[in-house]
């Protein structure tokens, strides 16, 4: 990167720095959040967290859950539909009580997706072993969106479609100034900023202040503070591993050779919830990433269904349900934007 563009990013992000010293975010500096702790037992690199299989359909699905959840949050899901679907549900390691993986060597390294590729090869060796016939794979909230989509774009020949449910078409920053601009730029400022004067030394209170509310998940507040509880559980660095790397990526420049049909079923969110300060990264995440992606792509289709937040499962599984049956008929041709 040319050296005025590292001091460009350099001055915004410490614009961010002192904003967020102003209002008293506190960081520590004994603490590192690059590494696991000392005596963190961790799982091998290229596996799962854990498996669950229920159904036994007429057609293969993985479902994939998202940042800091495991694959219980599919539960319901799969309770209903054990005769139309076979399903695995999966959890990501270091999720759900499971082990994380070890850290690379280069630790302060985002921008080389270590944890993120042993997922993609821990899912191609899941549709080895139980020769699954080109799965459907159904993402449910951040993260796991990337996973679905780079297998859609690199192993296209194993997978039939992707429905990706409340994800983002690319990490957003909810501060438009500030957004990087290339991928370079992007893989740049986590690397040599973002992860190293800020996630690295966090608090585990700034780092819970900071996090999802827990509105952003349902409308049914009781399952919406069991949701938040659930991602919060996961360990720092877990969670910042998984964070950095999804900051490091841009699936959207590459929507123009997508050869599988993808769904993106996107949360609408009420006035009064988008309105609210403390929620305004839900429009730039859930909604305006998307902005351009069916242009790019003939395979790409948007649906939006209303009066939900981002576990669509919980507001509206009914039609949650139908859309996605509708998606995987073979007669399918579009969808309508807005249900």
């Amino acid at each position: 990167m040319r050296k005025d563009h590292a001091m460009k990013y350099s001055i915004q992000f410490l614009s961010i720095l002192i904003f967020c010293s102003l209002t008293s975010f506190a960081q520590d500096s004994t603490v590192n959040n690059l590494v696991h702790p000392k005596q963190y037992s961790t799982a091998p690199w290229g596996q799962l967290g854990d498996i669950r299989q229920l159904g036994t359909g007429p057609i293969d699905m993985i479902l994939l859950p998202g940042w800091g959840f495991d694959g219980t949050i599919f539960n319901d899901f799969m309770d209903r539909h054990q005769k139309d679907y076979r399903m695995f549900a999966v959890t990501f390691p270091g999720f759900g009580g499971t082990a994380a993986p070890p850290m690379p060597e280069d630790n302060e390294t985002f921008s080389n997706l270590y944890w993120t590729n042993g997922l993609i090869k821990a899912i191609n060796d899941l549709i080895e072993k139980e020769k699954l016939n080109k799965p459907v794979l159904v993402s449910c909230f951040t993260y796991s969106n990337i996973i679905a989509m780079r297998m859609a774009l690199d192993h296209a020949e194993k997978v039939s479609k992707v429905v990706i449910v409340s994800g983002m078409a690319k990490f957003t920053l909810n501060y438009p100034s500030y957004e990087p601009r290339s991928l370079e730029a992007r893989q740049y400022y986590v690397d040599n900023l973002l992860s190293k004067k800020w996630f690295k030394t966090v608090t585990k209170t700034t780092w819970d202040n900071g996090n999802f509310h827990p509105g952003i998940f349902t409308k049914d507040s009781i399952k919406a503070a069991l949701y938040w509880e659930m991602m919060s559980s996961v360990p720092i660095p877990t969670m910042v591993r998984y964070l950095c790397e999804y900051y490091c990526t841009d699936l959207s420049l590459e929507y123009d050779r997508l050869a599988v049909p993808v769904l993106v079923v996107v949360p609408s969110f009420s006035n009064e919830f988008l309105s609210d300060p403390k929620h305004n990264y839900a429009a730039p995440f859930f909604h305006s990433s998307w902005l351009g992606a069916m242009p790019a792509s003939k395979k790409i289709f948007i649906t939006t269904i209303q009066d939900s937040n981002a576990f669509i499962m919980e507001d509206q599984p009914e039609k949650l349900d139908a859309v996605i049956a509708e998606f995987l008929k073979e007669s399918f041709k579009g969808i309508a934007p807005l249900r």
